[in-house]
């Protein structure tokens, strides 16, 4: 069936107003209380409660200019009728006389679909997590026991593993948002802002986690034994191949060609998973080390006209005092100059003939990578005095002495230097199980003289 035979022409109108996220953050609320009652509907007078205590706080700008809705429980009366109007909802009077309301069944798939958009993003709805784990063991568990009914264990096994996939697509999706970010921002703030999100949206939650204890190498060569065993068994195949039948207009063959191939595409996908998730573990690498270069060039670039010319009226004083002033004038006359552009002639395209001149042989002289290697043991020998995990696990562990939570406003001071801030940016990279303290953002602001952050709660793990 067409989709708009089965969803109204009114449905979407609700997502494209003047209220539209009101109106999403309503349906939510609303479905949330919905699931947690009754099989046969809720009531319209919960309804009406849940919505008027949702709407207390929120700002509904009013559609109907003729209408003023004062008090939360008419503007909630207000968004029922919008939602029965665009046919989000049903609701119908019993026996009894008590209204009921029910959501529709393509709006239960619709919200499933719009929680779970907002799930992956952050605008707050993360009571729901990536379940890598939760496919793979049931396609491992389905695999492992002894059922007879084999079409069905293989089409459950590859829903299960398809939307697995789905998962991993969705977070490399979201990394490669993330790298995005860095080009899209210039502000320090909003670079940490993101930083705090990645860790606790991505990396917390599905990196990881897939990393660690919902790593698929615990069961991806079992896996991989059980489908092959199925294809050199002609008795099992027979009976998958009976579940295809009637999809292949009855043709044994053509459904024992459908069989092979899902179990084929099955083998293909978990042996490939080893090369994906590699590719994911360096976009993780990419975006850390360039959020946090890229962090790092911003605090030494000021891009303040003002300090910029204290900078060089410093500099030149200081040549001046050291009886330079000739050298500290050819520095910086480079940034006073125009550059003067001429227009091509006719006459200025004649080049006269040059003398020739015999060039004496060249050889390529092999580089000299002493100074390269310096700088390199010295910038190794930086990170490690600075950055590296001990370092940074004593620095914040002086802190828990005092008490299990530390707040990211506590760690920053106006007068605080460019390594004190980087290293905040490594307490955000570290933080997880391997240093035992984990980030939780907040929403209150950190005032500082160079740059506004959005405050972070650090906590210190169980097993200390």
């Amino acid at each position: 069936m067409e989709v708009f035979k089965v969803i109204p022409q009114s449905f979407f109108g609700l997502l494209t107003g003047k209220n539209k996220e009101l109106y999403v953050k309503g349906l939510f609320v609303l479905f949330k209380t919905y699931e947690q009652g009754s099989i046969l509907g809720m009531d319209k007078q919960l309804a009406q409660q849940t919505l008027a205590d949702f709407l207390e706080d929120q700002i509904m700008e009013i559609e109907d200019e003729e209408s003023t809705y004062a008090t939360p429980k008419d503007r909630a009366n207000q968004m029922l009728r919008r939602f029965e109007e665009a046919e989000w909802i049903d609701i119908d009077v019993t026996n009894d006389y008590i209204e009921i309301l029910n959501f529709r069944d393509y709006s239960i798939t619709i919200i499933e679909a719009l929680k779970s958009i907002s799930q992956d993003s952050f605008y707050g709805y993360d009571d729901e997590h990536h379940e890598f784990r939760g496919y793979i063991y049931t396609v491992y568990t389905l695999l492992s026991s002894n059922q007879i009914e084999y079409g069905m264990v293989v089409d459950q096994v590859y829903k299960n593993t398809i939307a697995f996939i789905r998962e991993i697509r969705k977070l490399d999706s979201r990394l490669k948002y993330y790298i995005k970010t860095i080009i899209d921002n210039s502000e320090i703030k909003d670079l940490i802002h993101l930083l705090v999100n990645y860790k606790v949206e991505l990396v917390d939650q599905a990196y990881h986690r897939l990393k660690t204890s919902d790593n698929i190498n615990k069961y991806k060569l079992e896996i991989i034994k059980k489908l092959e065993s199925y294809q050199q068994n002609p008795l099992i195949m027979e009976m998958i191949a009976r579940e295809y039948l009637p999809s292949a207009n009855q043709n044994m063959d053509l459904a024992k060609a459908r069989a092979n191939k899902k179990i084929d595409d099955m083998i293909d996908i978990y042996n490939s998973l080893s090369s994906i998730i590699d590719e994911i573990d360096k976009k993780n690498k990419v975006y850390v080390n360039s959020t946090i270069a890229k962090i790092k060039f911003l605090l030494n670039d000021d891009e303040n006209i003002i300090g910029k010319l204290n900078q060089i009226l410093k500099y030149t004083a200081k040549q001046i005092r050291k009886y330079k002033t000739d050298t500290a004038l050819r520095t910086i006359a480079p940034i006073f100059n125009m550059r003067s552009h001429k227009t091509i002639t006719n006459e200025s395209l004649y080049t006269p003939r040059g003398a020739y001149m015999h060039a004496d042989a060249q050889y390529l002289l092999d580089p000299d990578i002493t100074h390269s290697m310096d700088l390199q043991e010295a910038f190794y020998k930086e990170f490690e005095t600075n950055y590296s995990e001990d370092v940074i696990k004593k620095y914040l562990f002086e802190f828990f002495k005092q008490k299990p939570i530390v707040y990211a406003s506590e760690l920053i001071s106006n007068d605080m230097s460019d390594e004190a801030i980087l290293r905040l940016l490594y307490i955000l990279v570290y933080a997880g199980e391997d240093l035992n303290y984990y980030i939780t953002p907040l929403s209150s602001p950190i005032q500082h003289k160079r740059f506004t952050l959005t405050d972070f709660q650090i906590t210190r793990g169980y097993h200390q």
